[in-house]
């Protein structure tokens, strides 16, 4: 890969240079590198503030207060047998990461919740159901704040960044639904 983006470098001055225009290869070299650097900043920022969140939550009860509460909600899509106390709650911090649209956050919780589903699970070779549907789970990541997607737009200068709440929603949750009626169907088949 990176011989394919060291040749399109090089053809982009070659052309730069035919054309008698160098300068716009640098302009464009620093306005990108600029806006790259911005964009980690914000993204990092928001990833920051709400893994610090989750940590200080993870450090008192109300963790696994909001985990039991929330986990009420979706408990029906796992099975009893193959999910743990401590599961629950890395799988409730997920969904509650993604919900807010901090998907870069929810994805330590969604490894330290795949492994602790791993320990219950009977054949370590195979994934069990409650493993499958936690990845669709993840996957589908329904957002209620898309709050990365706000702060990109703000940072670009979007008149309204919040506009695209509701579609997010819609859409969301349409791959939840396909999501979780996929991986039930696909089961059932192969069980």
């Amino acid at each position: 890969m990176s011989i394919i983006w060291s040749l399109i470098f090089v053809i982009c001055i070659v052309f730069a240079c035919i054309s008698n225009e160098p300068s716009t290869v640098i302009d464009s070299i620093t306005n990108s590198s600029k806006n790259a650097i911005e964009n980690v900043v914000v993204i990092a920022s928001m990833l920051i503030f709400w893994s610090g969140i989750f940590n200080i939550l993870s450090n008192t009860s109300a963790l696994s207060k909001l985990s039991k509460k929330m986990y009420n909600v979706f408990s029906f899509l796992f099975k009893k047998d193959e999910i743990s106390e401590k599961s629950k709650e890395y799988i409730s911090l997920n969904i509650a990461s993604n919900i807010l649209g901090v998907g870069n956050a929810a994805t330590i919780n969604s490894l330290n919740g795949i492994e602790e589903l791993q320990k219950s699970n009977r054949n370590k070779e195979r994934l069990n159901k409650s493993m499958v549907v936690f990845i669709a789970l993840n996957t589908a990541s329904m957002q209620i704040i898309p709050t990365s997607m706000i702060s990109l737009r703000a940072l670009y200068n979007s008149q309204n960044p919040e506009k695209i709440i509701l579609p997010v929603i819609i859409v969301s949750f349409v791959s939840l639904i396909v999501s979780l009626i996929s991986v039930n169907l696909l089961w059932r088949k192969n069980e």
